[in-house]
């Protein structure tokens, strides 16, 4: 009965029954007892039950939704009162902005430059550094590296015979590929042209889950020797060389003298780190006559993890290959491990360099979203202290409205509301600058820099929201302390205007406002000044070699028609003396790796006599070159010989070595005459010189052991010819297409530069940074000289009385002037002293971005200082002569 009595009870509210449900029931259950105790019928109380609970449930019910329906339409009138009161502010807002022209049009410069400066460096970071990457599952593809932790090196590219091992025992990645950049020759489609390329497994495409737009991807049998003669199309090739003709399948092009199917054109949508590759073509690791080699690293290896597994799962899978292969071959893998690194914290800076040049990528967009943070901090103390400024004017209106009943809130949500609808046209000016700021950074970025992300950011969706949601808090952080001081003056007071303390208060928070905004513009110059400072020191780093009057030229035979080493080694020489006979020309060399060019390689080598147990791993740099070279270069020989005609195959291998491997592999005696034997073969290598260090991946790099072969003795495909000329070496690159024709018409003329070029090229990325905070730190200056010049005219109109009196008194209006310059440089003064000590700690963070330079270089605080005093000097002086010349008479007249 109790249980059925509960059912009835649903009748009325939850609220009924939450309070009152359990002591109905027992009064229930005790009204059954006493019927039934009685020996009447329980008919009736049922009854009585049933109607209580049908007209008082019901009562109940009606009576919530009543109480409903009342707060709905009380929360609809105060909707609509907010929303009126909304309007009349957004009115009132607007016709203010109207009213006063001048307050407006520089509080509008001030906040698009601030918002427009950091819309368009987010745009940068968050294309690169916030999107996700675009493949799909992208928190399954990771990098794999080999492993040299008694080198400190984690990021070692990987011998193929080592990934063909990698991919043989993992079992916790779905797929693994290959992937090495080279340039393929692409002859009969018009003039032949040399191609950005790369040599992937066939798993590449499976790694990204990438489909083509046309055709297919590589199959599995293509990466064997042999089957390997087919290529896939990179969308923009396709579109530029063959008009976008999807007939292109199946046509056979000609790339370094060889047949080549086309199978394939990738996505207009497919993006990879390095985005200059224009062609796919397999890499065959399949099938080859001789075993790969352990010892030559120059794959780069991504893959995908299995669904489930964990980073660390990865980790500790392929340390278990790495200590395997080590144990096996101790010889090449001796305390090599492998490294597993996510693809998301690898992609941001270029394939080539690995996680060092990711991590100064992410640190340098970082740093400029640091500094533009800056400049919309300064921009909006300068705003704030604008309408701090245009306060005074309203502030009898301010009390006007609150003696007619005008209550705080409303007073400071009128404030905010007419800051925010500045804010709100500042964004909409700021999304102008932004875009010219896009622009900019497009052009300022090197070519040679590829970035994931870093050519498509934009004016998207996602930088639309953050450029409306900063101009939201942009139009806060300058209106709070206005609005806080308009509504919190004392009514009785304004009104009499018997008082100046909300003047006196209004005048110090001003000037702690200047101050503030000199510190922050102190910050920020002191890193531009650094950056600076570590860029010229950068320029005069000694790079090892001569670059004035250098001229390059890359030349890479097709193996198809240069298959022998002999062919190849006269081609190249019957060039070195073409190029040697244009005038002007006094010496041409050439290298398989040019420096600051990107190119590089690296090897194991074993130290004839070094004592195996307790050595350190060895590694070096090989560098095929012709004898000329270190001419043509300007490097200089240390000790030893150069290397001649005479060194030829057949004849006893001899090698020179840079400084550093001199200094390092053979320390305090010297190298020439001992041996060193090439890793993963048994060819000992002679000794004969030692050269100077050559600075190759970049001034700022530190200096590898280089290990000089001679071109006769490691024959290659390729080589960069360097022009050493008293003239413009420019100017010689007519003359080189000419020869080079003359040699081959089907060769094409490909990476023509000077040496200054390479080098300008090499620091592109620094010069970038420079450049954008320069231009940031000349903002900030300017903002700062605004606010300094705004905050003395302010000043000096608000004691134009006290000035008045001063000179009835018989003050000299020199005496004025230099009160008014003082008071200014004294705000300039403590501004500089926080600032300075402030950028002496926040610059020790980025210490490892400064080259040669401390993070406290005194040259660079001595020079703010002085830039920022004199800029408050010049600011102030304005308004000083315009104090020195006030007319005591009229001044007191107008007391």
């Amino acid at each position: 009965m109790s249980r059925a009595y509960r059912v009835l009870l649903r009748a009325f509210p939850r609220r009924v029954r939450r309070e009152f449900g359990d002591d109905m029931a027992q009064m229930f259950d005790s009204q059954l007892a006493a019927a039934r105790a009685a020996g009447e019928s329980v008919i009736r109380i049922w009854v009585r039950a049933i109607l209580d609970a049908v007209i008082h449930g019901g009562a109940e019910r009606l009576s919530i939704l009543r109480e409903r329906r009342k707060n709905l339409a009380r929360e609809l009138r105060r909707w609509r009162w907010w929303m009126s009161v909304l309007k009349q502010d957004l009115r009132h807002a607007l016709r203010l902005v109207v009213r006063q022209p001048g307050v407006t049009i520089v509080a509008l410069l001030t906040l698009a430059l601030g918002i427009g400066a950091n819309t368009a460096i987010f745009s940068a970071v968050d294309a690169v550094l916030l999107r996700p990457l675009p493949y799909e599952e992208p928190d399954r593809l990771v990098m794999v590296w080999e492993k040299r932790q008694a080198e400190g090196v984690l990021d070692n590219v990987v011998a193929p015979a080592d990934y063909v091992d990698w991919a043989k025992m993992n079992t916790t990645f779905e797929s693994i590929a290959a992937y090495t950049p080279m340039t393929v020759d692409l002859t009969g489609v018009g003039e032949p042209v040399r191609l950005p390329a790369a040599a992937v497994s066939p798993a590449f495409f499976d790694v990204f889950r990438t489909r083509p737009e046309l055709g297919r991807t590589f199959r599995a049998e293509e990466g064997v020797v042999g089957n390997q003669r087919v290529v896939i199309l990179g969308h923009g090739l396709w579109q530029r060389m063959f008009g976008s003709d999807p007939s292109v399948i199946g046509r056979r092009l000609v790339l370094n003298g060889g047949s080549h199917e086309v199978v394939g054109v990738l996505p207009s949508t497919f993006e990879f780190a390095d985005g200059t590759i224009e062609l796919w073509a397999p890499l065959a690791l399949e099938g080859v006559s001789q075993p790969l080699p352990r010892a030559n690293h120059e794959l780069f290896v991504y893959a995908r993890m299995k669904p489930g597994v964990t980073l660390q799962q990865a980790r500790a899978d392929m340390d278990r290959v790495g200590a395997q292969l080590s144990e096996q071959y101790p010889q090449t893998n001796r305390r090599h491990g492998v490294w597993v690194m996510a693809l998301r914290d690898q992609i941001a800076g270029p394939v080539q360099r690995g996680s060092e040049q990711s991590q100064s990528i992410r640190g340098g967009l970082l740093l400029l979203l640091g500094a533009v943070a800056f400049v919309l901090l300064i921009a909006c103390v300068n705003v704030a202290s604008l309408l701090l400024a245009r306060a005074a004017g309203r502030r009898r209106e301010m009390a006007v409205r609150a003696a007619l009943g005008a209550g705080r809130a409303r007073l400071v949500g009128q404030t905010l509301t007419e800051s925010l609808v500045l804010g709100m046209l500042g964004g909409l000016a700021g999304l102008l600058v932004a875009y010219w700021g896009i622009q900019s950074l497009r052009q300022l970025t090197p070519e040679a820099l590829p970035v994931l992300g870093l050519r498509r950011f934009g004016l998207d969706l996602r930088v639309l929201a953050f450029t409306f949601a900063l101009s939201i808090a942009t139009g806060l952080l300058f209106g709070l302390l206005p609005a806080w001081h308009l509504a919190s003056q004392d009514l009785h007071n304004v009104l009499k205007d018997g008082t100046r303390t909300f003047g006196l208060v209004r005048r110090r928070l001003r000037l702690a406002l200047v101050v503030g905004e000199i510190a922050l513009a102190s910050v920020l110059l002191v890193g531009a000044g650094l950056t600076l400072r570590s860029f010229q020191a950068l320029l005069q780093a000694q790079p090892g070699f001569e670059p004035d009057g250098a001229l390059t030229t890359l030349v890479t035979l097709p193996g198809r028609r240069y298959g022998t080493a002999e062919t190849r080694l006269a081609t190249f020489d019957q060039l070195e003396q073409r190029f040697a006979s244009i005038a002007g020309v006094r010496a041409v060399g050439a290298t398989s790796h040019l420096p600051l060019s990107g190119q590089d390689s690296r090897l194991g080598v074993t130290i004839e006599g070094r004592d195996a147990p307790t050595g350190s791993p060895t590694r070096a740099h090989p560098r095929a070159v012709t004898p000329e070279y270190f001419r043509a270069m300007g490097i200089q020989l240390l000790a030893g010989r150069a290397f001649t005609p005479a060194d030829r195959a057949g004849t006893p291998l001899v090698g020179i070595v840079n400084d550093t491997m001199a200094r390092r592999y053979w320390p305090g005696e010297s190298p020439i005459g001992r041996r060193l034997v090439i890793g993963g073969t048994t060819a000992s290598v002679d000794v004969i010189g030692i050269v100077a260090d050559v600075r190759h991946w970049g001034l700022d790099s530190p200096v590898n052991p280089e290990l000089y072969l001679p071109l006769a003795q490691q024959p290659v495909f390729g080589l960069t010819f360097v022009l050493s000329t008293d003239r413009d070496a420019a100017a010689l690159t007519g003359s080189v297409r000419e020869q080079l024709r003359a040699i081959d018409s089907d060769l094409p003329l490909s990476k023509v530069q000077t040496m200054k070029e390479v080098a300008a090229q090499s620091v592109a990325s620094r010069r970038a940074a420079m450049l954008l905070l320069a231009i940031l730190g000349v903002l900030a200056l300017t903002l700062a000289a605004s606010g300094i010049y705004g905050v003395m005219a302010h000043l000096v109109a608000l004691r134009t009385a006290e000035i008045g009196v001063r000179m009835t008194l018989g003050a000299k209006p020199g005496a004025v002037m230099l009160l008014v310059l003082r008071e200014g440089l004294v705000q300039a003064a403590l501004g500089l002293t926080a600032g300075l000590g402030a950028a002496a700690l926040i610059m020790r963070a980025f210490r490892a971005r400064l080259f040669e330079i401390s993070p406290a270089d005194p040259l660079t605080f001595v020079a703010v200082t002085v830039i920022l005093l004199t800029t408050a000097a010049a600011a102030c002086l304005i308004p000083a002569r315009r104090a020195m010349r006030v007319d005591p008479v009229e001044a007191l007249r107008n007391t």
